[in-house]
Parts: C-alpha cells; sequence; structure tokens
C-alpha cells in the first residue's frame, strides 16, 4: 500500500511541476542567460582619470550545477549604420565597438558547482570615443555543447531574461543616468535636481565626493551602494536607483548635496538669465507634466524634507 501511494506521489509531483520538472531534465541541454533590469548600460571616461573601465554582468544558468567547468560561446552584434544614443534631450551617432581594441571580454565559462558567473569586460579609452559619438559593445550568448542561450522574456515586472547585452561607452560629455527621471518617465529632469545637463552632473559630482572629508560615513555608504560616479547597477541594495538619495542619509544628500547646487544656480541664473541651460526654480515654478522647474531641497512640497 505504501508503495503504491509513494509511486502515484511521485507521479503527482511529475505532472504538477509541468516546465519545472523539464527544466532540471539532466537529459537536456542547459539554458544560459542574463538578467537585466534594463538594457541600457552607459557610462562615460569624461568623469575618470583612468584610461580602463571594468564592468561586470552575471550569467545564469537554468539548470543544474555540474562538477566541472563549463565554457559558453558568444557573437558580436554590430551597431546599425543609423544608430544613436540619447541621453537627456541630446542623441549621439553610434559606432560599433571593437574586440580587442576598445574592449576585451574575459571569463566565459560557468565555474564547477555554480549556476552563474560574473562575466568580465575591460573597455579601454581610445580615440574615436572623443569624436562626438558613443561606442557600443553588444553581444550574444550562442549555443554550443554545454548550453543553448534562451529566449529573451520580459514577463517579469524586475528582470528581464535575455540573451543579448549592450553597454555604451564615450568619452566625451557624460550620459544622463537611468535614475535622473521622475516616475517611469524619460531620464533628464527630476524635480529635486531640475534638468541634467553634463555640467550641472559634473558639479553634482564635486559636491558628492567632497563629503569624503567632511561627511565620511555618508560617503563611504553611498559609493558602496550607489557607486562611486552614481553608477552603480539597479539593485536591491541601492532600491534600483531610483530616488537613492530619499532612501538613506536623506538630511546628509541635502545639506552636503543638494543645497550647494541649488544654491550655486540659483545664483549662477540669476547673472546669467541667457544661459542655454536657464531654468526657472522654486516649488512655485515645478510642473511635474511638463518636467520643468526645480524644487527647493529644503523646503516646499518638492523639497527633501517633505
Amino acid at each position: 500500500m505504501k508503495k503504491t501511494l509513494s509511486i502515484a506521489a511521485a507521479a503527482f509531483m511529475m505532472a504538477s511541476c509541468n516546465g519545472t520538472w523539464l527544466m532540471y531534465d539532466t537529459e537536456q541541454v542547459p539554458e544560459i542567460y542574463f538578467e537585466e533590469a534594463s538594457q541600457t548600460h552607459s557610462s562615460s571616461f569624461a568623469l575618470i582619470p583612468e584610461d580602463t573601465v571594468v564592468v561586470y554582468n552575471s550569467v545564469f544558468v537554468m539548470g543544474m550545477p555540474s562538477d566541472h567547468d563549463r565554457t559558453f560561446t558568444i557573437e558580436y552584434i554590430p551597431a546599425a549604420d543609423t544608430a544613436t544614443f540619447t541621453t537627456g534631450n541630446v542623441s549621439y551617432p553610434v559606432r560599433t565597438a571593437r574586440p580587442g581594441i576598445d574592449f576585451t571580454i574575459e571569463d566565459l565559462y560557468i565555474p564547477a558547482g555554480a549556476v552563474k558567473s560574473a562575466l568580465r569586460i575591460n573597455i579601454f579609452r581610445t580615440a574615436e570615443m572623443s569624436e562626438g559619438c558613443y561606442m557600443r559593445i553588444g553581444f550574444r550568448l550562442t549555443e554550443n555543447d554545454n548550453f543553448k542561450p534562451c529566449a529573451t522574456d520580459s514577463s517579469s515586472t524586475q528582470k528581464i531574461m535575455t540573451p543579448e547585452y549592450y553597454y555604451y561607452i564615450t568619452d566625451g560629455e557624460p550620459s544622463c543616468p537611468t535614475w535622473w527621471r521622475y516616475g517611469n518617465s524619460t531620464p533628464g529632469w527630476h524635480f529635486n535636481w531640475g534638468k541634467f545637463y553634463p555640467d550641472k552632473y559634473r558639479r553634482l559630482l564635486e559636491y558628492y565626493h567632497a563629503t569624503k572629508e567632511t561627511c565620511p560615513p555618508f560617503y563611504n555608504y553611498c559609493v558602496e551602494h550607489y557607486g562611486y560616479n552614481l553608477d552603480a547597477e539597479p539593485s536591491s541594495d541601492n532600491n534600483k536607483m531610483n530616488t537613492f538619495w530619499r532612501q538613506a542619509y536623506m538630511a546628509a544628500w541635502a545639506r552636503y548635496v543638494a543645497m550647494p547646487l541649488y544654491d550655486y544656480y540659483l545664483k549662477f541664473y540669476s547673472e546669467h538669465p541667457d544661459d542655454p541651460d536657464y531654468e526657472e526654480m522654486g516649488d512655485s515654478n515645478v510642473n511635474i507634466n511638463l518636467r520643468t522647474g526645480w524644487g527647493n531641497p529644503m523646503s516646499g512640497i518638492y523639497g527633501f524634507m517633505n
């Protein structure tokens, strides 16, 4: 009787698991994929003195671990001749990054006993990156004896499963970070920071880096969670980089970064009303629908402390 019940229970589990059973079928080739919160990754050499940027991205396996290292393969995806990269309200031409010249890729394997690996991309500063364009690194996972790429799946509200990866880099003006936006709108404006443009971003980072001396606990926390240039990959540890300045050390953000930035431009715009980047300041000038205006960080409904 017990044997009969055990067989029935096993059959029920196999039937109820459906695709889950197939996922762990050792006879099938495991699928491999990237898990992305955003497929637009970018950075700029304009913000750093180094000539090399190192980027890591996790590669995941849908299946069981193995007792040996398993290599995977990729193929490069050239950018279209008409491709552009838009940051803020400006679009830049895109060129295809050259393997071995503009970048190299390492660690094309899943270690023994693991179901994910950190793929390393080394990106090098080259002359072409300073010619008013973005270089695009693009590649996709391909099938080999160990793995096959999964199909793109964006059904999740948090992550996209995809076999493709893209990274844009320039040595010109810094690009608008993805967090500089209001709600789900296109990056380029938030009432706490006003509209994005490169000079303002550089000045914001100057005030941010100055806190290494004026408020070390704040600075160390922010670098760890949000990145040296506020360019960390979105994750659960940094609220996916959404309004992160309101999540921790909010008073420090207001005192050391937001208010000095606001005060500087309040004076600058009053003295330069014809500046091409001029914007209206103060809560009464904020229009969320039009994405205009810059709220005072320390007062009103758009302040940090509201």
